[in-house]
């Protein structure tokens, strides 16, 4: 079939008894019109060419010679009302709509189809290609299904609403839905903020945190075997992660003066009478709101104290070392 130029031959359609309405003789300054008895005796109707309408003048008796008349090219694959040997009735409407040629793919074999649909939807349905429509799904449960999707001829996927051109190409697919399970980490928050506690410029881990767990499932489609898509469809967090926090530096320099007193160690202990990292005394580290001993604790509470003597009495404390500072 010749389809292509559709639109070039709607538009020059021929009005049969329309050049024969008579020839209009110009005289003196009067016309006269002599009117055929063919055109008198002609049929007006509605032709409509794939959905283009225009209203003719015939004398054809049947559809078959109104096309022919109309210079169509028609075949039987061509989808026509009403059917070729009817006969022609004054007032009617004759639609002709051609066909396609469309190219179905399908288990590796490659057929040919004459459709007369004009959207994805219609030859969907004229082809009786297979639908994600029609399927129903299981919940979290594997399950397969065959998809016919429809691509224009320079391979684009075409939405249900789009029309179908000549040698565009409808793949049934086969399409593969599974829900595996899985466990990923939930990733802890890290939180800075500023601390005196902390020489300035430095950073200090103040609580490590840790990654939560959460439990998933995935929907995972796969298109003639190929993962196309994949997304979580149900989750439960079984470990909740906790934040790190660190802190930034604005203070002393602590490690510098933990070096030199206590060569860095919270548990060290002078027998002369001082404990941890910054040798403090016990009746000093009481004076000062720390409880038991020292090196019962770590580095921030025994920094917490040093920096409350260090407001009062600033390096004095540390005659040796608080140059350090």
């Amino acid at each position: 079939m010749l389809v292509s130029h559709l639109t070039e031959r709607v538009a020059s359609l021929r009005v049969v008894g329309i050049a024969a309405l008579g020839t209009a003789i110009l005289a003196g300054g009067v016309v006269t019109t002599a009117t055929p008895a063919s055109a008198a005796n002609g049929k007006t109707v509605t032709l409509t060419l794939d959905g283009i309408s225009t209203s003719v003048t015939t004398t054809a008796p049947t559809v078959r010679d109104l096309l022919t008349e109309e210079a169509i090219d028609f075949d039987s694959t061509d989808l026509v009302s009403p059917n070729y040997g009817s006969d022609i009735v004054n007032g009617m409407t004759v639609s002709w709509t051609p066909a396609k040629l469309v190219y179905v793919r399908q288990n590796g074999e490659r057929t040919e189809h004459q459709v007369v649909g004009t959207t994805v939807r219609e030859v969907r349905k004229e082809l009786e290609l297979p639908s994600v429509d029609d399927i129903t799904f299981a919940r979290l449960e594997a399950f397969s299904y065959d998809n016919g999707v429809v691509y224009g001829p320079g391979g684009r996927k075409l939405s249900a609403d789009e029309t179908v051109r000549e040698e565009s190409v409808a793949v049934v697919h086969k399409v593969r839905v599974a829900f595996p399970k899985d466990t990923l980490r939930i990733k802890r928050n890290v939180v800075k903020d500023r601390s005196k506690l902390v020489r300035s410029g430095g950073k200090r881990i103040y609580k490590d945190g840790r990654n939560g767990r959460k439990r998933v499932v995935f929907k995972k489609r796969f298109v003639d075997g190929d993962l196309a898509s994949k997304r979580i469809v149900k989750s439960r967090v079984v470990k909740e992660p906790k934040r790190r926090i660190v802190r930034v530096g604005t203070g002393p320099n602590w490690i510098g003066l933990a070096n030199c007193e206590s060569g860095g160690n919270p548990n060290a202990v002078n027998p002369a009478g001082f404990y941890g990292l910054y040798q403090f005394s016990i009746s000093t580290w009481r004076a000062v709101g720390g409880k038991g001993i020292p090196t019962d604790y770590g580095y921030w509470e025994q920094t917490k104290r040093a920096w409350k003597l260090f407001k009062v009495s600033g390096r004095s404390p540390w005659p040796v070392c608080g140059s350090r500072l």
